[in-house]
């Protein structure tokens, strides 16, 4: 079995109460020290409140923006637990992978969201989950999902394995690029199986992608290196 770490439901909790409290605090402490050191409060109240307001919505625009699935949890509970649902399926099948390999789940990686990273002898797999409901098609190139495109899911995606490979070439010296998988919504399987240099693959067989039929081409040493960096940098 594999090595998780990383829980779709307790980890996002503390995320969500961690920036809920610095929102709070920087507006308390922010709006204080502007009142303290204003000549008239009162006359500039006006500013004081949308200078509060305005640092304020752009800390929750980052919070909300590095984890998609907050506000789906703070206002729709029933759609919250559906998408927990979907994402340990994913796990799961993760799980039964190699104790070779490492698996992360909700890792942020400078202001970057990774699904699941997987690291092992085989390579590192940046994994991008669908969320949006429907077929999967090609429209123009791009990636839709019931007509809705899903190239900001590809590029962050692509995005997440180039910086991956610039972290370990300039901390290792070693020139590894991860692979980026797009894992389509558990109710809408699909044929396709690669697009825009990324590989497709339905959950079930994510295991099977990652192991069978692969030269190891990381050795021991540095996937567990690379992943008690990860687990110290990124999840501490």
């Amino acid at each position: 079995m594999a090595y998780i770490q990383g829980n779709p439901v307790d980890g996002l909790k503390q995320t969500v109460t961690r920036h809920l409290f610095l929102m709070v605090t920087v507006t308390v402490v922010l709006a204080g020290m502007m009142i303290v050191f204003s000549d008239d409060p009162m006359a500039e109240m006006a500013t004081i409140a949308a200078i509060t307001i305005s640092c304020t919505a752009i800390i929750g625009f980052v919070s909300f923006r590095s984890n998609p699935l907050a506000l789906t949890m703070l206002f729709n509970p029933a759609r919250f637990k559906k998408a927990v649902g979907e994402e340990e399926a994913v796990i799961r099948q993760l799980e039964t992978l190699s104790d070779r390999c490492y698996v992360f789940n909700n890792l942020t990686l400078e202001l970057f969201r990774i699904d699941h990273l997987v690291i092992s002898p085989w390579g590192l797999f940046v994994m991008g989950r669908v969320r949006k409901e429907g077929e999967l098609e090609l429209n123009n190139s791009i990636l839709h999902a019931g007509g809705a495109s899903l190239d900001s899911l590809c590029t962050n995606t692509w995005r997440i394995c180039h910086l991956l490979n610039i972290v370990i070439r300039k901390g290792w010296s070693e020139e590894v690029m991860p692979s980026p998988v797009i894992v389509p919504h558990a109710g809408h399987p699909t044929q396709l199986t690669t697009v825009d240099g990324m590989d497709v693959i339905n959950a079930e067989h994510l295991a099977a992608h990652i192991e069978k039929g692969r030269e190891e081409t990381i050795g021991e040493e540095l996937v567990e290196s690379v992943a008690a960096y990860i687990l110290k940098r990124y999840t501490a």
